[in-house]
């Protein structure tokens, strides 16, 4: 989808080429100028004959957007020819959608909690459950309180992811609503949250800025929570699993976890007898869903936040190749299940890039972006393993 396509037009006049030509001329020479597909297209390069350090660059187009605001137009900046340092600049209309309805948000949140609190009370009232963490009484307060516990994990990890996004996109001055979340069926109980953005970032630097803040927010939390559920678990011994899958068949088992999971659990191997196993606190479920949600999104392709952050490094082209490359990848490591979801959630759609697609980000993003990456491995879960195949 171009830049400027899902917006409704509320233009009554366009600015003339005039006084777009005026704007760029403080710092460019002014090539060619003509109407491409109905608008204003400039062909342009700098006055001082070289391409300027990549700060002073964010500094003259950040002005031109700002002026280009005024006229109700973005800039949408891409190369002609990097290597002679010729730019074409685009005008598109700074369009605007009707303000969204708060009470959706609002809604889309209770219902969720609901959804939640629904998978969390299946999990609390099973009779393994009650009998190894609460082996003498059992009461509604307990009940409550556990419910509520997993309730805050599971919608704190969420909420911090998208209020990692809103925040961020806040601070850029990118227009976007507040999360909406979304309700799931039992056991997960969610099936994540969005935010709607209603304008585009306006270099690789907030675009990639964006992409990252959702995951690392939630990714913090997520590892909180974690650690908080191995803490609350139950040790084990082999006896002891073998009592509770006599008394309760088919009431109790595992899952396949992430190797962040797998990592903790070695921090925990003095807790756990020899032979024997945690049974693990809800909590430690909500964070295997929050890891899930994470790696998720944090895959490189379309316009999920893994997708958003390559595009902020790599042109359309080469986002686009790398992005199926790495579903091919996880095909090849077996994991089917999560490869066929990020299909479906991207639907190969092409990512618009910012309205400045031309200068670099800094370096220690792009090792930022390495680290991320290692975030997706850590916490991608082999779900195909747990539907038996």
């Amino acid at each position: 989808m171009a830049i400027g396509d899902e917006y409704e037009s509320t233009l009554v006049t366009y600015p003339t080429h005039a006084e777009l030509d005026f704007i760029l001329r403080d710092y460019f020479e002014v090539i060619d100028e003509r109407l491409v597909y109905g608008l204003p297209t400039f062909v342009v390069r700098w006055k001082t004959g070289g391409i300027p350090p990549a700060e002073e660059q964010d500094l003259v187009f950040e002005d031109i957007n700002k002026k280009s605001e005024t006229l109700r137009v973005w800039p949408v900046v891409r190369w002609k020819d990097q290597t002679i340092g010729e730019y074409i600049i685009r005008f598109v209309p700074r369009e605007k959608t009707p303000k969204s309805d708060i009470r959706i948000n609002y809604a889309l949140f209770v219902a969720t909690l609901g959804t939640i609190a629904l998978a969390g009370l299946m999990q609390i009232t099973s009779p393994v459950f009650i009998n190894l963490f609460y082996p003498t009484t059992f009461t509604n307060f307990n009940l409550l309180w556990e419910v509520f516990i997993f309730i805050a994990a599971l919608m704190g990890i969420i909420f911090a992811h998208e209020m990692g996004h809103y925040l961020t996109s806040k601070k850029l001055g990118i227009e976007a609503t507040p999360p909406y979340f979304i309700p799931g069926i039992p056991p997960i109980g969610t099936f994540g949250a969005f935010i709607q953005q209603k304008s585009p970032p306006a270099n690789r630097r907030d675009l990639f800025d964006m992409g990252v803040a959702g995951p690392l927010a939630g990714f913090a939390v997520t590892l909180v929570v974690l650690l908080l559920g191995f803490f609350m678990s139950v040790p084990l011994t082999a006896e002891q699993v073998a009592a509770i899958d006599a008394t309760y068949p088919g009431m109790s088992g595992s899952i396949g976890v992430p190797i962040l999971f797998q990592i903790i659990e070695i921090l925990f191997a003095d807790f756990i007898p020899a032979g024997g196993t945690l049974y693990m606190h809800p909590l430690a479920f909500a964070s295997w869903i929050g890891m899930l949600v994470t790696a998720l999104n944090l895959f490189p392709a379309s316009q999920l936040d893994g997708g958003h952050a390559l595009r902020a490094i790599v042109d359309s082209r080469t986002h686009r190749i790398i992005g199926w490359v790495a579903i091919a990848a996880m095909f090849l490591a077996g994991f089917y299940l999560m490869a066929i979801l990020i299909i479906v959630i991207t639907q190969g759609g092409e990512h618009p890039g910012p309205l400045n697609d031309t200068t670099e980000i800094p370096a220690w993003r792009k090792v930022l972006f390495i680290f991320v990456m290692i975030i997706l491995i850590i916490c991608i879960p082999p779900l195909w393993d747990m539907i038996g195949f």
